[in-house]
């Protein structure tokens, strides 16, 4: 009997959207007339969800859905209306309608347009739409996103993944309007006495009561009570609208806390997963349905703002105290806070204020602006520290585990370095750096965000087994990244001997140079030391986890070249073989090592360190690449000249002397 059941329950498809009759829409698409509440706002960004492998607040979620689709956090409607990402998903789940007219979803290329249909018309080469404007191309859109998406990443052309990437956000987009389709309709049960019955002569109620029931219609499936056939047969068609139900879409997040006897390790359920455990042995499914039920009083009270408060309350002190008792609701707060504050923006604004100051000190110097570029370089580097310990805090772990933080915690270390140097020589070179490569830090890790977003879906993604692990792994990471921190460091002040003397800035000044080549030599050796040190910590890792200290993978290559290069250039130097404008230039291409090794590798997308590839670098690398290499060839080229003039003037002189 439970096989038929079970057959029964899954294998309608082909009568499931036959039962108009037996669905009733109750709730009329509304839009809404009033800004969200604070509180509302408050309540909802703090419900826990589980999405990418972890528990996170649904303000996360939002935020990045909104990112990804829009490339922005926010969005300002046509009427002005400035939504955050807590707001525009409220909207989505409530007013489906009305998110569907916001111009959210970005296309960079308008010729995607055309290669969808020509009813969806281009505005300009990079323009947003909404989800309305889209509508009449969806279905070409959806078939050449299936027809692209069979080739490799790698093979497909810009539009060929503009498209892919627009309909995975359209196709994402309609999972949240349809999120609460669930409790938009609601389902017949008077299709006998007996089935009627259980529901106290209701003619129609919602999912989550009939969910209520599901003993009561198993056993009336089963005929162990009721009027034989009939109420079989009523029983069955009851089964075959829930599951029309569920095919109408929505109900795609997993919201509900399981059961707090139900395993550390249990997945969170999806409302459209509870009847399909409501009527198996999986479990009780209680707390679940009673926020089930919430929600489906929140969608009807949604045209009511006291009303819609009290069941928000009411979902979620229900679904906290679930989490609570799992003990998975502890950082929930914690990480509203941190993206609410947004350390990482407000760390670059003071960046670039303090890179301002410093340029206006360069026309007219003061002590007072002086000061100002101190204060707002020190409120930058507090904004960043404050923000990755955050990260820390909120993820257990240490600073370093993904690629986007690499970023952060180089741009910190970096900055850091570059203010103790300015407090012991005091030449207002090192915290020009500081100013520029902050800003450039914040900027990269802006952008890839952005692509994280796209990819990953958050920042703070599980990781994967091989990362989740030591003592080792914590030091290693730390420590190699400080390396590669030093080694950008060094090549940004050789940067400045090198600009300084093609151009002129201080001709003649040679204690003033001496000491920019002495800071990079300084800062060469603090890396070379962190490289080496957090190298060997890498293969103690290895041994743990793969039961070998090296094994020539490029990752560990490239960690090895950035040591090899490290030595090799303050050989040079101690050996007299490069003096001040050569071991520059080796501090410069010493950069590029280091990026090889920090992204480059990952290019390669092989070796034990594969986990860390990621695509969409490779031109970033290569216009760094050409830019760089122009520096070295014009640095070689300021130097034949100039080594070539003072050998003529030195003849001259001779000549002169002679005569």
């Amino acid at each position: 009997m439970i096989a038929r059941f079970t057959s029964v329950f899954l294998g309608c498809a082909a009568m499931l959207l036959t039962a108009p009759r037996a669905l009733a829409q109750h709730s009329e698409q509304e839009t809404r007339s009033a800004p969200w509440s604070a509180e509302v706002l408050d309540l909802f960004a703090t419900l826990p969800i589980q999405e990418g492998g972890r528990i996170k607040p649904i303000d996360t979620f939002a935020g990045f859905k909104l990112l990804k689709m829009n490339g922005k956090r926010h969005y300002t409607t046509d009427a002005g209306e400035r939504l955050s990402p807590v707001e525009w998903l409220l909207d989505c789940f409530f007013f489906p309608e009305q998110a569907s007219e916001y111009r959210i979803f970005r296309v960079d290329n308008e010729d995607v347009l055309t290669a969808i249909d020509s009813r969806v018309p281009g505005k300009k080469k990079r323009d947003w739409y909404s989800y309305a404007e889209l509508e009449p191309g969806l279905g070409r859109l959806l078939a050449k996103a299936h027809e692209f998406s069979r080739k490799e990443a790698k093979e497909r052309s810009l539009i060929e993944t503009q498209v892919v990437q627009l309909a995975t956000n359209v196709r994402e987009f309609e999972e949240l309007i349809h999120f609460l389709d669930f409790a938009r309709f609601e389902i017949t049960v008077d299709g006998t006495p007996e089935l009627s019955a259980l529901f106290d002569g209701a003619g129609t109620t919602s999912l989550s009561r009939v969910l209520e029931e599901a003993p009561g219609l198993v056993a009336l499936f089963r005929g162990e009570i009721g009027d034989g056939d009939a109420d079989v047969q009523a029983a069955t068609e009851l089964l075959r609208n829930i599951e029309a139900l569920q095919r109408l879409g929505g109900g795609r997040l997993a919201i509900f806390p399981p059961e707090q006897d139900a395993g550390d390790n249990a997945e969170w359920i999806e409302p459209a997963e509870l009847a399909s455990d409501a009527f198996t042995d999986s479990g009780t499914v209680d707390d679940p349905l009673a926020l089930l039920a919430a929600l489906e009083r929140m969608e009807a009270q949604k045209a009511d703002p006291a009303a819609f408060l009290v069941e928000l309350r009411q979902l979620h002190d229900g679904a906290v105290a679930s989490a609570e008792a799992r003990g998975e609701y502890g950082k929930i707060p914690l990480e509203v806070s941190f993206y609410k504050r947004d350390y990482f923006t407000r760390a670059l604004v003071f960046f670039l204020l303090a890179f301002l100051m410093t340029a206006f000190t360069w026309v007219k110097p003061s002590k007072w602006l002086h000061r100002g570029v101190w204060g707002a370089l020190a409120a930058a580097e507090v904004l960043l520290v404050t923000g990755i310990t955050m990260r820390c805090i909120i993820r257990g772990r240490p600073p370093v585990s993904t690629l986007y933080e690499t970023i952060l915690f180089i741009a910190a270390v970096a900055v850091l370095i570059a203010m103790v140097i300015e407090v012991i020589n005091r030449q207002r070179v090192a915290i020009v750096v500081a100013s520029v490569l902050g800003a450039l830090g914040m900027f990269l890790s802006m952008k890839y965000e952005l692509k994280e977003a796209v990819t990953a879906g958050d920042t703070m993604p599980s990781l994967v087994a091989v990362l989740d692990t030591n003592f080792w792994l914590a030091t290693h990471v730390t420590t190699v990244t400080m390396g590669y921190s030093a080694g950008l460091l060094a090549s940004a002040i050789a940067h400045v001997w090198l600009f300084g003397r093609m151009f002129g800035f201080r001709k003649g000044d040679r204690v003033f140079y001496k000491n920019i080549a002495r800071v990079v030599y300084g800062v060469l050796c603090f890396g070379l030391l962190f490289s080496v040190v957090g190298t060997i910590l890498g293969g103690v890792w290895a041994n743990y986890s793969w039961g070998r200290f090296w094994g020539w993978d490029p990752k560990e290559n490239g960690a090895l070249l950035i040591c090899i290069w490290g030595i090799m250039t303050l050989h040079l130097r101690l050996g007299g073989y490069v003096k001040d404008f050569g071991f520059c230039i080796m501090a410069v291409l010493g950069g590029l090592v280091v990026s090889f090794s920090w992204w480059g590798v990952n290019l390669l997308g092989v070796g034990l360190h594969s986990y860390g590839f990621t695509s969409g670098i490779f031109m970033i690398l290569f216009v760094m690449y050409m830019i760089e290499l122009g520096v070295v060839l014009a640095a070689g080229a300021w130097r034949l000249f100039s080594v070539s003039g003072k050998a003529v003037g030195t003849r001259a002189v001779a000549v002169d002397a002679r005569a």
